[in-house]
């Protein structure tokens, strides 16, 4: 059931319940006002029979003087006032009234509802002959209902109207609101399939519009990972790129030629007076520095010391070749021996996390101070490198810091980053704590 649905499913049910309780205040009302009615006329009647009554002498009370008396009081207030013998039977009889009255309108079932229990009163008084009469003073309230039921109407349809009017004003509210909710559900839309650019526009309604700014927000951002992303993925392929170049020159600068020379110093030796012993000589240097290009490449594609020797080990490697590059620069690293049990998923992260940073340290920092901080703190693996360089105010984040935060936050992590102009650098890291099984 959509929303608009089970809204006017509730209006409706609440306006029948209001419909329902206001014909009941509005049939107890019209009851107490015609017994009120009943009561007023009766009671005015009596008085006025008793106050001609009074003004009597008994010696002249007959029979004729009486009904004439009482002829004349036939109208008042819708009354029919009658003489009878106390052994006459008078009943009353309320759907014969409604049954006489021709230009009666006011529906019988409303009639029973708001005629009171009785309206008809008994006044005995003696004749001159001794005879008892009594005189039966029957009210009318048909006059008085029939205003009741033009009254109850009123009231009935005035409550109608309201709840008419405030039924189409919460569905014109509504339809407002139901507008937004779709322009919304289109830019989530709009934002699932990829077209970060589209922008919801302000909404009069405080709370979707809170809403649309915070989807703009979220697709800004979104578009933002998707430039860095695109940016970070070109670049990642530029550097494949450029390693696959280098290490193509590497090997026909450096191996091509060294294999050249091993082979023509072979082809000499085959001669008879050749200086065997030097040649060999010269070939042992050559293989000599062929193994310090092929451990640079290796080390380059993958240090295989973190398997063989352990984190710290390569870590502390690391951090020696950079001192004996940059002699001016003192390194400090403090290694936690627990991180030797951490799974070599995380390892390689933490190595090369660390590596761009010193790469970062050494090229930019014009820092006399580094310290590194690896260290395991409950589950999660700390990496803190701090500097004491020149630092910087940075507009956009380059591809090094990119990379790093890709890797932090593929693994869960977090990445943050702190650079003052002339406070240096801090980078904190943190990396779920995982081990091999």
């Amino acid at each position: 059931m959509s929303i608009r649905a089970l809204i006017n499913l509730r209006i409706i049910a609440s306006v029948i319940l209001i419909l329902i309780f206001s014909a009941l205040i509005a049939i107890w009302q019209a009851r107490n006002s015609v017994e009120k009615e009943v009561h007023s006329s009766i009671n005015l009647a009596v008085q006025m029979i008793e106050f001609g009554f009074n003004q009597l002498p008994s010696s002249r009370v007959e029979n004729d003087a009486w009904l004439q008396k009482i002829a004349t009081m036939q109208p008042v207030r819708h009354l029919h006032i009658s003489i009878a013998d106390n052994n006459s039977e008078r009943k009353n009889n309320l759907q014969a009234l409604y049954l006489d009255d021709e230009t009666n309108t006011t529906p019988y079932w409303f009639i029973k509802a708001v005629t009171v229990d009785f309206f008809t009163h008994n006044y005995d008084i003696k004749s001159a002959d001794g005879s008892i009469k009594t005189i039966f003073i029957t009210a009318n309230p048909m006059d008085e209902i029939s205003e009741a039921w033009g009254e109850t109407k009123a009231f009935f349809w005035s409550i109608v109207l309201m709840l008419l009017i405030m039924f189409f004003t919460v569905n014109l509210v509504f339809n407002s609101m139901l507008q937004a909710v779709k322009a919304i559900l289109s830019g989530l839309r709009q934002v699932e399939t990829g077209h970060f650019d589209h922008v919801l526009p302000h909404f009069k309604i405080s709370e979707f519009d809170a809403i649309a700014r915070e989807i703009n927000g979220m697709s800004l951002a979104l578009k933002t990972a998707q430039q860095n992303n695109q940016a970070l993925a070109r670049h990642t392929m530029q550097i494949q790129e450029t390693e696959r170049q280098n290490m193509s020159r590497e090997l026909h600068d450096e191996m091509g030629q060294s294999l050249t020379a091993i082979k023509a110093m072979a082809v000499t030796c085959q001669q008879v007076d050749t200086d065997v012993k030097a040649v060999t000589s010269s070939i042992v240097d050559i293989c000599d520095h062929l193994s310090v290009i092929v451990r640079s490449m290796m080390r380059t594609l993958h240090p295989l010391s973190l398997t063989e020797l352990g984190l710290g080990a390569t870590l502390s490697e690391l951090v020696r070749e950079w001192q004996r590059c940059s002699t001016d620069l003192q390194f400090d690293l403090n290694y936690d021996d627990e991180l030797e049990k951490l799974s070599h998923d995380i390892t390689i992260h933490v190595y090369r996390i660390v590596q761009e940073c010193l790469t970062n340290v050494v090229r930019h920092a014009n820092a006399s101070e580094v310290a590194i901080l690896v260290v395991k703190r409950g589950y999660q693996v700390w990496i803190t490198v701090s500097d004491n360089g020149q630092g910087k105010q940075l507009n956009s984040p380059g591809f090094g810091l990119l990379g790093m935060r890709e890797r932090a936050e593929n693994l869960g992590g977090t990445f943050e980053f702190e650079s003052v102009l002339n406070d240096g650098v801090n980078v904190v890291v943190q990396l779920p704590y995982w081990e091999d099984n």
